[in-house]
């Protein structure tokens, strides 16, 4: 999400973070040990992909609280608030949506244009627009800004392609 842009020579490609976000959900199927990714909103793509090419449907008792998660919660479920009481979608979309020193809190939530664009999937961008799994993913929107310098493009390691544009 830019903080470790020196590191760029050492990032895996998209193709193999999809290949290990499969295998994550692979390796949740045989476990009982709850999986928990962070800032890896295709997951819950993949979870559902798996579960409709088995015919089945997510529920609480087989996949707990990850038949009704969404990816990236950024703006819709939680926020980051700076030492300095700038409030932000997430740690890492460093965009001031307000300064609880100043408004508060729950006018900054309830108001905030960013926030608001967040909440409004209508509003997403690119391959992350188009996606039926746009409810459950989401896609970083971090990445999408690191990448693009606008938080509602499409996820940039995504390598799904939604199904309403496949051929």
């Amino acid at each position: 999400m830019g903080r470790a842009s020196q590191l760029k020579a050492q990032e895996i490609p998209a193709e193999k973070y999809e290949e290990v976000l499969w295998w994550f959900a692979q390796i949740r199927e045989k476990i009982a040990l709850p999986i928990k990714v962070t800032c890896a909103p295709h997951y819950y793509r993949i979870l559902h992909q798996r579960a409709r090419e088995r015919g089945k449907i997510l529920s609480t008792q087989t996949q707990g609280l990850d038949a009704f998660t969404r990816g990236c919660l950024g703006g819709t479920a939680f926020c980051f608030i700076s030492s300095r009481g700038e409030v932000q979608p997430c740690g890492y979309l460093d965009l001031k949506c307000g300064n609880i020193r100043e408004k508060r809190f729950s006018e900054i939530w309830r108001n905030s244009e960013v926030f608001s664009d967040l909440r409004n999937l209508g509003k997403y961008q690119g391959k992350c627009g188009r996606c039926e799994f746009k409810r459950i993913c989401g896609g970083c929107r971090a990445r999408a800004y690191s990448v693009s310098g606008n938080y509602l493009a499409e996820e940039p390691y995504c390598v799904y392609e939604p199904a309403i544009h496949k051929k």
